[in-house]
């Protein structure tokens, strides 16, 4: 197993939700961390404020192929975590040209950027949203049907980096992160509305929430993205990062609720069911666990403990962007 304690690190997306929390472990770890971010303002990112000091921020596009080539030129990394990405499923049917010029070029742009660099590792964020509607639990020699603008696009970047892998022997790994959830998610994903909702003890309106998913501490998510970028000889692999529990959303809503001691009813059916649906999402880590000897560290209850009671604090912040 490779150390990345005082190795040079870039990570794209670093203020992103699970990019934050993956670049503080690498802080913790000792890796000299420098975090690209694609808005330029004079405010330090909110979810890295307090490693201010700590790590080198650069700013720049993914589109821009002159940004990235001007970035890999100033950090020269070791190691290389590609999380920057446009994430929202949804909205993507909406915003498909973004989808494609962000994840498919923008991709594509950052690795001829660092070509030449003579990196030692390149992690490849995928989704568990590329096995689409397949039956379950998704394995990573499936073959996958993607069903959004926005699973299509990271399916076509990871395509790329199997492409480049192969061709050029360039040394990429590529994971598919399952459902996250954690501290500092942002207010729009399920399980931050919920806790807040219920600690406002405001309305919760839901679909009938039938369809199933697996919910990952973000932390344990954070660790597998370090294996893949640490352990010998997976180049080329794909890896699902993620603890294959499957749960409905109803019951991931009532076990919430109950944890935090019902203060709300929530409204089953209330809202209509999302177009082209995937009803049923979990994986089968058994590579991850065996190749990298990644497995989850928190349980369910665990992490949804922890979860609950950091909103808890959040909400005394009334300029928190977490809870608006």
């Amino acid at each position: 197993m490779d150390s990345i304690g005082d190795a040079r690190v870039l990570v794209t997306g670093a203020d992103g939700f699970i990019g934050s929390h993956l670049t503080h472990r690498l802080v913790a770890e000792g890796a000299e961390v420098h975090a690209l971010t694609s808005e330029v303002s004079s405010v330090f990112p909110r979810r890295l404020v307090d490693l201010r000091g700590s790590i080198a921020i650069h700013e720049g596009n993914l589109m821009d192929r002159g940004a990235m080539d001007a970035v890999a030129r100033a950090v020269k990394p070791a190691y290389v975590f590609h999380l920057a990405a446009y994430t929202h499923v949804g909205k993507s049917w909406q915003r498909v040209d973004e989808c494609i010029q962000a994840n498919i070029q923008g991709t594509v742009n950052l690795l001829q950027a660092l070509a030449d660099g003579g990196y030692r590792r390149f992690v490849n964020t995928g989704t568990s949203e590329i096995y689409g509607d397949i039956e379950v639990p998704f394995r990573e020699d499936a073959v996958v049907n993607p069903i959004s603008p926005y699973s299509v696009s990271k399916y076509a970047a990871e395509r790329f980096c199997r492409l480049f892998q192969r061709a050029y022997g360039w040394p990429i790994v590529m994971v598919r992160p399952f459902n996250a959830y954690g501290p500092e998610q942002s207010p729009d994903r399920v399980i931050p509305e919920i806790i807040v909702r219920a600690l406002r003890k405001e309305e919760l309106a839901m679909t009938q929430a039938r369809q199933t998913r697996e919910f990952n501490y973000v932390d344990d998510l954070a660790e597998g993205f370090i294996l893949a970028a640490t352990t010998p000889g997976v180049e080329g692999e794909i890896f699902n990062i993620g603890g294959g529990e499957e749960i409905s959303m109803r019951d991931v809503a009532m076990q919430i609720l109950g944890i935090m001691g019902d203060p709300i009813e929530p409204r089953f059916g209330a809202l209509p069911e999302r177009p082209t649906e995937i009803m049923r999402m979990y994986c089968d880590s058994t590579k991850a666990r065996e190749r990298l000897g990644w497995a989850p560290r928190h349980s369910l209850s665990e992490g949804l403990g922890k979860t609950i009671e950091w909103y808890r604090r959040e909400l005394e912040d009334p300029a928190s962007p977490f809870v608006p």
